[in-house]
């Protein structure tokens, strides 16, 4: 008999141990522990009703080529989207020559000059991309044979944007507009 009633004292003591739905914390309370998302949403009411407003997405792709100042470009100067579009852009340094490092910020309309000299007065520590209204979006650096993302949500407002490379110097050959529809 006192054999039994060891076993049944051993087995409760260590029952909370087997549930694996709850933690014991540090100061002895009882938690449920998260469960795995996967099974909640499978169950979940909240599931069953699905978002019927969709974002419109713009994949872009933007290519920088050239291994000197004088050949340095984008592959294209006019890039398009819907007003209020997700816009998710791929920048591909294509570049060799280790001073070919780009950037591409959207800028509102007739900015892109003034961004690009403020960002160059700002150097490397901001990523050349000046805190101001004036600027939309802007990628990471990308650094020869690098390929960056950016996404952000084109304006509202219907107009001719642009973007602009705002490393040192290449403002001047490295700009485009940017036309939301």
């Amino acid at each position: 008999m006192k054999r039994y009633w060891m076993l049944c004292i051993a087995a409760v003591m260590l029952l909370p141990g087997c549930n694996t739905d709850t933690e014991t914390t540090e100061t002895g309370n009882i938690r449920q522990a998260e469960k795995d998302t996967a099974s909640i949403a499978a169950g979940a009411p909240e599931a069953a009703a699905a978002d019927t407003i969709l974002q419109a997405v713009v994949h872009l792709t933007l290519t920088a080529s050239g291994n000197s100042l004088e050949e340095m470009r984008y592959d294209q100067d006019t890039l398009e989207a819907k007003a209020g579009a997700l816009i998710k852009l791929k920048l591909i340094n294509e570049a060799e020559d280790m001073t070919m490092v780009h950037n591409v910020v959207f800028t509102a309309p007739g900015k892109y000059k003034m961004v690009a000299l403020a960002g160059e007065q700002l150097g490397a520590s901001g990523n050349y991309v000046p805190d101001t209204t004036t600027v939309i979006a802007s990628s990471p650096i990308a650094l020869p044979g690098q390929t960056v993302e950016v996404e952000f949500t084109a304006p509202l407002k219907p107009g001719n944007y642009e973007f602009v490379c705002t490393y040192p110097e290449h403002w001047r050959r490295m700009h485009g507009v940017f036309k939301v529809k």
